[in-house]
């Protein structure tokens, strides 16, 4: 996921925000695992300038609440989170937030329309995903803390593979860490011949993400990751690092 450069001013996102603090714990949906395949999760980062931060939240409010009124179901809202300097990976700017939302088939069509309705913001980044692992459905279980979003790609052929290796690893590594994998996300209109996943992970903070590197303490999962990490498509395995708004 790449959310530095600027992509061409468009008035897409700000339809989302306003979920966060209208909708509160109604907001929080929760599917049923077999319902899952009846939505499409838009993935959206919008930005405005430093010296207009005030503008993210009041952009937020007014476009979020569009896209309530339409059908969206917020999933959640990630925000610019600290972390050192020499960590591995990027994350949110202070002046970026992303937003994701859960639409059920029947409300996709008024979807562009929504992401037009204002001119706060710019839009860095707008895509949609199906999940294919969510286990509290639209319930995120976490509170604050740190959330690594994890971008691989992998060939059609292998992708089943990845996936069941990642279930089994996560049996063993969510309680031997404290972390809990939130959910597994497959992009749709991937490109031709691979599939792109991003899984979300949370964890209490920067200093448990730098424990699970150890990865001889639970060899259950790092057996299991090691094979995945063969099935990997060079150059992928992007990571962002965020926090949520926690309604």
């Amino acid at each position: 996921m790449y959310f530095l450069p600027r992509a061409t001013c468009i008035r897409q996102l700000l339809a989302f925000i306003f979920i966060v603090t209208s909708l509160g714990a109604n907001a929080q949906l929760t599917l049923q695992p077999s319902a899952l395949q009846n939505y499409t999760f838009s993935y959206s980062i919008l930005e405005v300038d430093l010296a207009n931060i005030e503008q993210l939240d009041s952009a937020a409010k007014e476009l979020l609440s569009v896209a309530t009124a339409n059908g969206g179901l917020h999933y959640a809202t990630w925000v610019y989170a600290e972390r050192p300097i020499d960590a591995p990976f990027a994350g949110l700017a202070k002046n970026q937030l992303a937003l994701m939302l859960a639409w059920h088939h029947d409300t996709l069509d008024p979807l562009n329309k929504i992401l037009k309705s204002t001119d706060n913001a710019t839009i860095v980044s707008s895509r949609l995903f199906e999940a294919i692992y969510l286990p509290a459905g639209l319930e995120v279980p976490t509170k604050a803390g740190f959330y690594i979003h994890r971008e691989e790609k992998y060939k059609l052929e292998d992708v089943d593979n990845a996936v069941r290796l990642s279930r089994e690893a996560w049996v063993s590594w969510e309680p031997k860490w404290g972390v809990k994998v939130l959910g597994l996300f497959r992009e749709i209109n991937s490109a031709a011949g691979f599939d792109n996943l991003n899984r979300i992970v949370w964890y209490p903070d920067y200093e448990t993400w730098l424990d699970t590197r150890n990865f001889t303490a639970d060899m259950e999962s790092a057996i299991r990751f090691k094979e995945r990490r063969t099935m990997l498509v060079p150059g992928s395995g992007i990571a962002i690092a965020t926090d949520r708004i926690v309604p």
